[in-house]
């Protein structure tokens, strides 16, 4: 295993993550166009249907704000009914039970409905009074109807493990972009984005969390009745490190791995097999962990079954010296604290990741058509996976495409190169998308025949809290 380990430059001003290429920018952060649905094209069936689902959702929003203040009013009633002595011998009943036996939903779910109540209304102290709701901004879009239940979910739980330790202006400021990110973002999208707030505001928070969830690290075996053994795995963000490297490199390489048939046997010339169906993700990464149990019971054999992989951890060069602050590994949503950076750059080797830097060979122009490592890592920190809307491909997964093609003269250049996985890879292709890349962020324009507008798709990673350049009002009456 190789650990890449990339110094993040100091005082390079960042470009605004929210403007769309061709579009003024407006007062609201977070701001989405498009989509990569392929409705919408013009035909009326499919604009229909589109009014439909919008509006369709625009009421589950709305039904969905009124069931969190109905929980609320509902808890205030058993509160009362609760201090009442002619019926406090009852047994105590949650608003939380309420809310599953009414409305046949799942516990979980009741408990968010519950909790959003409560973090997005006005208290009242034991003196009478009226405090204004802990998330006000939050509050304010519920109401609005533009943002879904599970989003405004992981807004109030990222932010509320920091407010210990976070000034009241910071949290403010994350909730004004995360609400603004949310209305028009996905939910999955939404609690990446939330957790880099969350930890942006609460560093020291960042190792005890770490310690909470390596010690609820275990794994579970049940047997199923069909004969099939599932292994259900919770691993800590550094543990899972080390399992994505390993499953995921395992994974690309069988995804690159061309198939040679004898002709007129049908049958595979480098396994003597017929061919079956093509192999899902997820059993090419069930055979990875396979070959590493068995390379693990065959220990006489020094070779490892697994090709070199490699760890991309990102952290600055004062973070990497003192041990104080976060470090990212790249797949990874949670953190991990500087200090456990180190101990893991003690144990692996180590390549000093600087970007441009003049020992890493970025731009080969022309001459070579395929981009080489260095360039594919440094393209990895700069869009994550695959750099598609909403794409959760792994860099081990994607290949590197060129934004001017080489076909066209295209160079094998760092700055005209962006991660893309087979699928997505394919239909830039076939449909002739453009790409445009503003900073870091690239956009994804349709061709006509899917977008009359071509209106750009932002693509590549979530902003983080670093990159909002826009201010919350002050005003959250």
């Amino acid at each position: 295993m190789t650990l890449a380990l990339e110094l993040a430059p100091v005082g390079t001003p960042a470009p605004d993550p929210w403007a769309v290429p061709g579009v003024p920018t407006g007062p609201t952060p977070g701001r989405e166009f498009g989509s990569d649905h392929g409705f919408g094209s013009g035909d009326p069936g499919e604009a229909r249907m589109l009014a439909d689902l919008e509006s369709a959702f625009a009421a589950r929003r709305s039904i969905d704000a009124s069931i969190a203040r109905l929980a609320v009013e509902a808890e205030h009633m058993m509160a009362l009914r609760a201090a009442d002595p002619a019926i406090s011998h009852q047994s105590p009943r949650g608003v939380a039970e309420l809310l599953v036996d009414v409305g046949r939903i799942p516990l979980a779910e009741a408990h968010r409905f519950t909790r959003v109540g409560r973090s997005t209304e006005p208290t009242i102290t034991l003196v009478g009074e009226k405090l204004p709701a802990q998330f006000g901004l939050l509050r304010h879009a519920l109401d609005a109807g533009t943002l879904p239940m599970e989003s405004a979910h992981h807004i109030i739980t990222a932010l509320s493990q920091a407010t210990p330790r976070a000034e009241e202006e910071h949290l403010l400021a994350a909730e004004y972009a995360l609400v603004a990110f949310a209305s028009e973002c996905p939910a999955d999208l939404v609690r990446k984005v939330a957790i880099s707030w969350r930890d942006a505001l609460d560093v020291d928070g960042i190792e005890p969390r770490e310690n909470t969830l390596t010690a609820l690290c275990c794994l579970r075996r049940t047997l199923r009745p069909d004969g099939m053994k599932r292994y259900t795995l919770d691993a800590d963000p550094l543990s899972a490190a080390y399992l994505d490297a390993a499953i995921d490199v395992h994974v690309g390489a069988n995804i690159r791995r061309p198939t040679f048939t004898s002709p007129g046997t049908g049958v595979d010339a480098d396994t003597d097999e017929t061919p079956f169906a093509p192999r899902s993700i997820a059993q090419l990464a069930a055979e990875a962990v396979i070959d590493l149990a068995r390379h693990g019971i065959a220990c006489n054999n020094t070779e490892i079954p697994v090709r070199a992989t490699t760890i991309v951890v990102r952290m600055t060069l004062e973070s990497l010296l003192t041990g104080l602050g976060e470090a990212n590994i790249d797949g990874i949503e949670q953190p991990i604290s500087a200090k456990t950076a180190r101990r893991l750059a003690a144990e692996a080797d180590i390549i000093p990741l600087v970007l441009g830097k003049d020992s890493d060979v970025l731009d080969l122009g022309t001459a070579q058509r395929l981009f080489s490592r260095a360039q594919k890592i440094a393209l990895a920190e700069r869009f994550g996976g695959c750099a598609w809307r909403n794409c959760s491909q792994p860099p081990s997964h994607t290949e590197a495409h060129h934004l001017l093609w080489w076909g066209h003269d295209g160079p094998t250049d760092f700055n005209n190169g962006i991660l893309l996985c087979s699928q997505h890879h394919h239909e830039v292709h076939r449909n002739n998308w453009m790409i445009e890349v503003r900073g870091d962020t690239p956009w994804f324009i349709p061709p006509s025949r899917i977008d009359p507008h071509r209106t750009p798709r932002r693509g590549g990673k979530s902003p983080t809290p670093s990159q909002t350049t826009h201010h919350p009002h002050t005003n959250t009456t």
